[in-house]
Order: C-alpha cells, then sequence, then structure tokens
C-alpha cells in the first residue's frame, strides 16, 4: 500500500483569493519513494475561503477533489505507476528447479 504526503511549496493569489499551488507529492511503498512536483490551478470555487484563513488541510482536500476524475486521482496514479515500474520484474528460479538440490 502506498502512503501519500502532500507539500506545499508556494501558493499564488488574486487579492484575497487563492489561485494555484506549487506542490510536491511524495508516496512511499516499503522501500521506494517516488515523488512529483507541479503546479495546480484549482477550479472555479474549489478554493472557497479567504486567503487569510486557509489552512494545510484546506489545500489537501482541495488538491485531492480537483484532481480526481471517476475516483481516480491523476497524481496520484503517476505516483503508483512509477512505483510499480520500478519495483519490476525481478530475476527469478526456474520453477521446476526450485526447492531441488543435488548431491555430488
Amino acid at each position: 500500500m502506498i502512503n501519500y504526503s502532500w507539500s506545499f511549496l508556494e501558493l499564488f493569489a488574486n487579492q484575497d483569493e487563492l489561485i494555484s499551488v506549487q506542490y510536491l507529492l511524495s508516496g512511499t511503498d516499503g522501500q521506494t519513494t517516488v515523488q512529483s512536483s507541479g503546479n495546480h490551478t484549482f477550479s472555479p470555487g474549489v478554493a472557497n475561503k479567504p486567503l487569510s484563513t486557509i489552512v494545510e488541510s484546506d489545500l489537501v482536500q482541495w488538491i485531492e477533489k480537483d484532481t480526481t476524475i471517476d475516483e481516480v486521482n491523476l497524481i496520484k496514479l503517476g505516483i503508483e505507476n512509477q512505483i510499480n515500474a520500478l519495483e519490476g520484474p525481478k530475476k527469478v528460479e526456474f520453477p521446476w528447479l526450485a526447492g531441488t538440490f543435488t548431491i555430488e
């Protein structure tokens, strides 16, 4: 199971309205960690609080909501695909030789 952690590097606003964020998303599965960074511009009405009252948990909620389509978060999907590629196929023994030994 992948554990995700959002960090927000910069906020961009127009007067008292949050427009976009620069983010860093880390995904960790066991010993493998992948990061993705980018700039996300919120859809109208998503960031719906005055700038001075926004807390980090609001940003997490809004970016997750705004980047999810059909219950799939597109940024998290990219992280998952990268982790799966890194953890890809590994060398294995021939199945018919597994557990066998020879006496010399």
